[in-house]
C-alpha cells in the first residue's frame, strides 16, 4: 500500500513497493482538465459585458486547472476583439513623448498585459489600466481569481496596488485627476452597452459594429394610407427626461448610451433636468435646459414642442436599444406556441428617430386618431403574438412616447411616480383612444438606476401608495392593485368607457378574513353593551376622501334627483350635499340624523346614489 508524506511543503513523496516517485502539486494541476462553465443568460447585458469577456479569456488562454471559469457569450468574445485598444477606457488619455505603447505592456515575469475595458475613477489622463492572468494557486484550489488588474505609468511600470503608484507618482490619486478618465470610460461603455444590446436582440456573433436597421424595412409596414403620414425629423422634438445623473460613472454611461443614439440618428435631443443639475449636464456637453422635477419637466417639454408646432417625443435617460419584432401569430394563446412565434419573427434594431416617426403614422391613420402613442411596457413581447399588433385603450410606458401636436392633456403635477398611468387614462378620456405598439420593446433599466425618479421611492413604498391612491381616486374603475407585484398596478379600461365611476357605482370590496374576524368579535362585544340615552357624538376619526377608496371620481359633483325620502335624516343630508364636489364632501360635511349628528362617508353616498336620491355628474 503507498504511503504519502509531505515534506517538502509544495511537494508529495509516494512510495511503493521498490520506487520512490515525488512530483508537485503544480504538476498535478497540469494534468487537470480546464473546467469552463457555458456563458449565462445573466450576463448578457452587464454593465461590464466586454471586460468580462476579456478575463474570460485570460483565464482560458492561461490554462487554469485550479478554477472554474465562467465564459462569456459568444457574441460578447467577438465584439471583444473587434474593438481597437485606443478605444477602451484602459488606455490612457494623453499619451507622453516616449511612452510606452500599451500594446507592449509586459509585467516584470513577461506576462502579457492586455488594455482594460474599465478604468479607475482616480486614475491619472497619462496612466493606463489592463489585465494580465495570474499564475495557478499550487497550495489552494479556488473558484475565485485568474486575472489581475494592475496600473500602468507613462513609463510602462507596473503597479498592483495604488498606495505604491501614488508614491510612483508623487501624489495622490483622486476624484478631480481622475474626471476626464471617467467622461471617456462612459462615452466608451454607452457605445459598448448599446452593440452588447443590438447583439443580443439579433443573436449573432458580431463582426464589427452593428448598426440600426434601414427605417425602409420598419416603414415596409405601414399601410399605404398610413405611409402618407411620414414625417421628416424636423417635424419632431426630441427629449429625454432626466435628473441627479451626471456626477457618477454609472449614471454618466448611461446618458452618453441615449445620446449617441440619437445622435447616430441624426438629431440632437434636448434634456429637460431639474435646476440643481443643469451645470452638471451642460458640462458633458449635453443641450441641457431647467424643467423641474419629474412631471413639470415633462410638461415644459410638451409646451416647448407645442410653441414650436412639433410632435413632442419623450425619452427616459437608460435605453439601450429599440426593437421591433416581423412574424406570424402563434397558433394559439400558450405560452409554448407565443414563444415559438416569437423566436421565429424577424428582429429589426431601430432608432429612436424612426420609432417616433413609425408610430405617428400609426397614430395619423387610424380611424380613431389618437394623440398619444407607445411601446409595449415589457422588454420581451411574446405573449402579443396571439393577439393584435397594435392596442387603443392600453398603458402607454413612459419611458419612450409620442404626442401629436395639437394635444391638449397634460401630466398631473401632483403625481411624482407611475405619472404615466394617469396620462394615459386621461388621453383615453378626453380623445377616446390611445395607440401601443405591440411587437416594439424597449431595452430599459429602472429601479437600479441612481438619480432621477428612482429617488422618489423608499424602501417601504410609501411613495408608490401614495401615488397609486391618487390614481385609484381619480380613475377607480379603470386602476386595479396588479395581483403578483407589489406596489404596481394595471390600468384596465371599462367598455363603458366610465373609469371615473360617474355612472357606475363601484360595487362593495369584500372584506379579508382577519376584517371579517374582527369584525365578527366588535359584534359580539357591542350586543352584550346596554343603550346609553346621551347623543351619539361624531366620529373624530371620519375618514376622508385621501383614505378611502372612493366609488367614483373625488370631483364629480353632487347632484340630487328630488326624490324624498322617508326618513328625516336622509333629506337633511341630501340638502346639505346638493351641488358639491365629492372631495368637498366625505368624511368633511355633517348632518343630523334621528340617532344624532353623523359624518357623511362613503356608505352614505353609496346609499343615496344606489337609490336614486343623487346623481354624479363629470367634472
Amino acid at each position: 500500500m503507498a504511503k504519502t508524506s509531505r515534506s517538502p511543503r509544495n511537494k508529495r513523496t509516494t512510495t511503493r513497493k521498490g520506487s520512490t516517485r515525488t512530483r508537485t502539486r503544480a504538476a498535478v494541476h497540469a494534468k487537470k482538465k480546464q473546467v469552463v462553465k457555458p456563458a449565462s443568460s445573466r450576463g448578457v447585458l452587464r454593465r461590464d459585458a466586454l471586460g468580462f469577456a476579456l478575463k474570460a479569456m485570460l483565464k482560458k488562454k492561461g490554462g487554469r486547472t485550479d478554477i472554474e471559469i465562467q465564459d462569456a457569450p459568444k457574441s460578447h468574445h467577438s465584439l471583444m476583439t473587434e474593438v481597437p485598444l485606443h478605444e477602451r477606457a484602459g488606455y490612457p488619455l494623453v499619451r507622453d513623448k516616449g511612452s510606452v505603447d500599451p500594446a507592449t505592456w509586459r509585467s516584470l515575469d513577461g506576462k502579457e498585459i492586455i488594455v482594460d475595458f474599465s478604468r479607475h475613477a482616480w486614475l491619472p489622463d497619462t496612466w493606463g489600466q489592463g489585465v494580465k492572468s495570474t499564475k495557478p494557486k499550487s497550495f489552494k484550489k479556488t473558484n475565485t481569481g485568474g486575472t489581475y488588474t494592475v496600473m500602468v505609468s507613462p513609463e510602462g511600470k507596473v503597479f498592483y496596488h495604488r498606495k505604491a503608484a501614488e508614491e510612483f507618482y508623487g501624489q495622490p490619486f483622486s476624484l478631480e485627476l481622475g474626471f476626464n478618465g471617467q467622461v471617456r470610460t462612459a462615452k466608451l461603455q454607452g457605445q459598448e452597452a448599446i452593440q452588447v444590446a443590438r447583439a443580443s436582440i439579433k443573436d449573432i456573433n458580431a463582426k464589427g459594429e452593428i448598426k440600426t436597421d434601414a427605417d425602409s424595412m420598419l416603414f415596409g409596414l405601414l399601410k399605404p394610407s398610413e405611409k402618407k403620414f411620414l414625417v421628416s425629423k424636423n417635424k419632431f422634438h426630441f427629449c429625454i427626461i432626466s435628473a441627479r445623473r451626471a456626477t457618477q460613472a454609472s449614471g454618466i454611461r448611461d446618458l452618453f448610451m441615449i445620446q449617441s443614439q440619437f445622435v447616430e440618428a441624426g438629431v440632437e435631443p434636448v434634456w429637460y433636468v431639474d435646476e440643481q443639475s443643469l451645470k452638471d449636464y451642460k458640462k458633458l456637453g449635453l443641450n441641457a435646459v431647467v424643467g423641474g422635477k419629474l412631471t413639470p419637466a415633462r410638461n415644459k417639454a410638451l409646451q416647448d414642442a407645442q410653441k414650436m408646432g412639433k410632435i413632442c417625443v419623450q425619452a427616459s435617460d437608460d435605453i439601450s436599444a429599440w426593437e421591433y419584432r416581423v412574424g406570424k401569430k402563434a397558433t394559439d394563446r400558450s405560452d409554448d406556441a407565443c414563444n415559438e412565434a416569437y423566436e421565429a419573427a424577424k428582429r429589426l434594431i431601430l432608432s429612436p428617430v424612426a420609432a417616433a416617426q413609425f408610430i405617428l403614422a400609426k397614430m395619423r391613420g387610424s380611424e380613431e386618431k389618437p394623440k398619444l402613442g407607445g411601446v409595449y411596457m415589457l422588454g420581451s413581447c411574446a405573449r402579443t403574438f396571439f393577439g393584435d399588433e397594435f392596442m387603443s385603450k392600453h398603458f402607454i410606458l413612459g419611458d419612450f412616447f409620442v404626442v401629436d401636436v395639437d394635444n391638449k392633456v397634460r401630466f398631473d403635477e401632483e403625481m411624482t411616480l407611475k405619472e404615466d398611468y394617469d396620462f394615459t387614462a386621461s388621453h383615453i378620456k378626453e380623445y377616446g383612444s390611445v395607440l401601443r405598439c405591440q411587437r416594439m420593446t424597449l431595452r430599459v433599466k429602472h429601479y437600479d438606476n441612481s438619480g432621477g425618479a428612482c429617488t422618489n421611492r423608499d424602501g417601504k413604498g410609501k411613495e408608490e401608495q401614495k401615488n397609486i391612491a391618487i390614481l385609484k381616486r381619480k380613475w377607480p374603475r379603470a386602476i386595479r392593485d396588479h395581483h403578483t407585484r407589489k406596489n404596481e398596478v394595471i390600468l384596465s379600461w371599462p367598455s363603458n368607457n366610465d373609469a371615473e365611476g360617474l355612472e357606475t357605482p363601484l360595487p362593495r370590496s369584500r372584506p379579508q378574513k382577519s376584517e371579517r374576524k374582527s369584525r365578527k368579535k366588535v359584534m359580539k362585544v357591542a350586543m352584550k353593551r346596554t343603550r346609553s340615552s346621551k347623543p351619539r357624538a361624531v366620529r373624530k376619526s371620519a375618514k376622508t376622501v385621501d383614505r378611502v377608496e372612493l366609488p367614483c371620481s373625488p370631483n364629480a359633483k353632487m347632484v340630487v334627483t328630488g326624490k324624498v325620502a322617508k326618513c328625516a335624516g336622509i333629506n337633511a343630508r341630501l340638502k346639505k350635499v346638493n351641488g358639491k364636489r365629492v372631495y368637498e364632501v366625505v368624511g368633511k360635511v355633517q348632518y343630523k340624523s334621528p340617532k344624532g349628528p353623523r359624518m357623511y362617508n362613503c356608505s352614505d353616498l353609496r346609499y343615496d346614489q344606489t337609490f336614486g336620491y343623487l346623481t354624479l355628474k363629470a367634472r
